[in-house]
C-alpha cells in the first residue's frame, strides 16, 4: 500500500508566499504514539508520587513501629535467656541441697529450663499454619507474629517450670527443717580462699605420669592462708603422711569425714570440737606438692566423693 502523506500549509498574514510541508501518515502515527506514551508515563509517575506523598507518614510510622517492636522482641529474648540461666542455677543449687539433705535427686530430673530440642518441638507443634492463619489484615506480619508466639510459648513454659521448681524447693525445705543436726555436720562451704587448680576425678599424676583417681580438689593460695572447718565436727587425726605432708582429719558424724593435706600449720588438736567456719589449719607446701595449696577430700563411709557437691557458697 502506498504511503499516504498529509500536507501542512503555513500562510503568512502579509506575504504571498505559502510554506508547505509533507508528512507521512506513518510519521504522524509515531509522533502521536510517542506523545501518548509520554503522557502515560507522566500520569503513572504523578499518581505514584501523589500516593507516596499521601502515605509517606504511614510508611514512616510503620517503620518506627517495626523498629520499636524489634527492640521489644530482642529485649524479651534477652529476658527469656536470663530466666533460663537463673532456673539452671536454681536447679543446680537444689541438687546440692538434696545431697545435703540426703533426698533423692532423681525426682528433679524433669524440672529446669526448656531445652533447645523442646523449643523446636513446640515451634513445630504450635507454629506454621496455625500461626500464619491467625494473622488478619492490618495486624503484625506473619513472621513477626510467629516469633512472638514462639517466645510466648517459652515464657509459658518458664512459668510452668518455675512453679514446679518452687514446689520441689518447698519439699526440700520441709525436709531440711527436721534435719538441722545433720545439716550442721554436713560440709557445705569452701574450706579456704584461693584458686581451684585441680578437680575431683581421674587425671594424669604430675609426679608419675600415670592416670589415677584424684580423691579431692586442690585449692592454691599463699602459704599461711587459713583453712576453715566446712561443718561441725571433731578433730580425729593430725599427723605427717607420706606424699600428703601435714594432714588433718575431721569426723562430722553420720559417716562423713573431711581430710586436709599439705598444711603448714595446724590450729586445733585431736579431740577438739569445731564449728563450721572455725579456723583449723594454714595452707602450706608440705609433702609431695607442686606449690602451696590445700588438698581437700570429703569421704562418705570411707568412700571419696566429689567435694564440689558439698559446697554451697
Amino acid at each position: 500500500m502506498a504511503n499516504r502523506y498529509y500536507t501542512f500549509m503555513f500562510i503568512p498574514e502579509r506575504s504571498s508566499r505559502v510554506k508547505k510541508w509533507l508528512i507521512s501518515k506513518r510519521a504522524v502515527l509515531w509522533v502521536a504514539a510517542s506523545v501518548l506514551f509520554l503522557l502515560l508515563i507522566g500520569s503513572v509517575t504523578t499518581i505514584t508520587s501523589l500516593r507516596y506523598l499521601a502515605h509517606r507518614g504511614e510508611f514512616e510510622e510503620a517503620l518506627l513501629k517495626n523498629q520499636y517492636l524489634e527492640g521489644k522482641l530482642q529485649s524479651l529474648r534477652n529476658e527469656i535467656a536470663t530466666a533460663k540461666a537463673t532456673l539452671v542455677r536454681i536447679q543446680n543449687f537444689e541438687e546440692k541441697l538434696r545431697v545435703l539433705a540426703r533426698v533423692d535427686t532423681q525426682s528433679t530430673g524433669g524440672i529446669g529450663p526448656i531445652s533447645e530440642e523442646d523449643q523446636d518441638m513446640m515451634d513445630q507443634k504450635n507454629g506454621g499454619e496455625t500461626l500464619l492463619a491467625s494473622v488478619g489484615p492490618g495486624e503484625l506480619s506473619p513472621e513477626f507474629s510467629y516469633r512472638m508466639r514462639s517466645m510466648e510459648l517459652s515464657v509459658d513454659d518458664l512459668h510452668r517450670r518455675a512453679g514446679l521448681q518452687e514446689q520441689s524447693l518447698q519439699e526440700v525445705y520441709e525436709i531440711l527443717k527436721d534435719q538441722k543436726t545433720v545439716l550442721a555436720s554436713t560440709p557445705s562451704i569452701w574450706p579456704t580462699r584461693g584458686w581451684l587448680t585441680s578437680r575431683f576425678g581421674y587425671r594424669i599424676s604430675p609426679f608419675t605420669g600415670l592416670r589415677r583417681l584424684h580423691e579431692g580438689i586442690d585449692v592454691a593460695g599463699p602459704i599461711g592462708t587459713k583453712i576453715y572447718a566446712p561443718a561441725d565436727g571433731v578433730v580425729t587425726h593430725q599427723d605427717t603422711e607420706r606424699g600428703y605432708g601435714k594432714v588433718l582429719v575431721l569426723n562430722h558424724g553420720y559417716g562423713i569425714v573431711t581430710r586436709f593435706a599439705h598444711n603448714s600449720e595446724h590450729l586445733v588438736k585431736v579431740g577438739q570440737k569445731v564449728k563450721r567456719g572455725d579456723p583449723i589449719a594454714k595452707m602450706g607446701n608440705t609433702g609431695r606438692s607442686t606449690g602451696p595449696h590445700l588438698h581437700y577430700e570429703v569421704r562418705i563411709n570411707g568412700i571419696p566423693v566429689n567435694p564440689m557437691r558439698y559446697i554451697l557458697n
